[in-house]
């Protein structure tokens, strides 16, 4: 990292082998989201996030130092409303009141000027209903936005019934061009190699400190 940066995190840097990894410990995420996509993007300031099932401002959440610290404009999208008061409360970036099933998108990005190739997506809606972070996925306008790190929530090692979930999801973003990089437990975390370069990302495939 340069010496220009504002924030040194040189204390926080792993190696595993020839691989240079920043643990972010200030970050809330429960599973290394965040960390994991700062490292797969090269600790990108200025950024843009979607995300869908924000839940807490704060708490297991996957975009508060994105915003905080790396200056990211974004966007969450929470169907409980005590969770989308207390985020305009507390964070700078927008929390949406709406269902993810149904939210218009497409219409937002437009009105809020947000790239077409938007570097960070996160997907996690409690399962209800049934197979809901998948109908979230399918209302996204994925011909015309493209996402540089998802996270997608799927939870099949909870519950062996929500695996035809995960199937479905990875045939989706497959057929949109996404590499499947962490096949995780409860998770996916996919990359796009049309926006990120293969060595940002092909020695996270399989060692198994990036796995949960």
């Amino acid at each position: 990292m340069s010496n220009e940066d504002e924030i040194d995190y040189g204390k926080q840097v792993d190696q595993y082998d020839w691989i240079e990894y920043v643990n972010y410990p200030q970050s809330k995420s429960l599973e290394s989201q965040e960390p994991f996509v700062l490292n797969v993007l090269k600790h990108k300031k200025n950024g843009y996030y979607v995300e869908v099932g924000a839940n807490h401002p704060f708490i297991a959440n996957n975009t508060s130092i994105l915003e905080k610290e790396f200056g990211w404009t974004g966007v969450g999208i929470e169907i409980e409303p005590h969770y989308v008061e207390e985020y305009n409360k507390s964070r700078k970036n927008e929390c949406v009141l709406a269902d993810a099933h149904t939210f218009d998108y497409k219409d937002y990005f437009e009105k809020n000027n947000f790239p077409k190739q938007i570097d960070y997506l996160q997907i996690d809606v409690d399962d209800n209903p049934r197979h809901a972070n998948l109908m979230a996925l399918i209302q996204l306008p994925l011909s015309e936005y493209r996402f540089s790190v998802i996270t997608f929530e799927h939870e099949a090692g909870r519950d062996y019934t929500l695996d035809e979930m995960r199937k479905a999801q990875r045939l989706i973003l497959s057929s949109y061009g996404y590499k499947l990089v962490v096949q995780g437990i409860d998770e996916d975390w996919w990359v796009d190699p049309r926006a990120v370069p293969g060595e940002n990302y092909w020695s996270m495939y399989t060692v198994g400190k990036f796995m949960y």
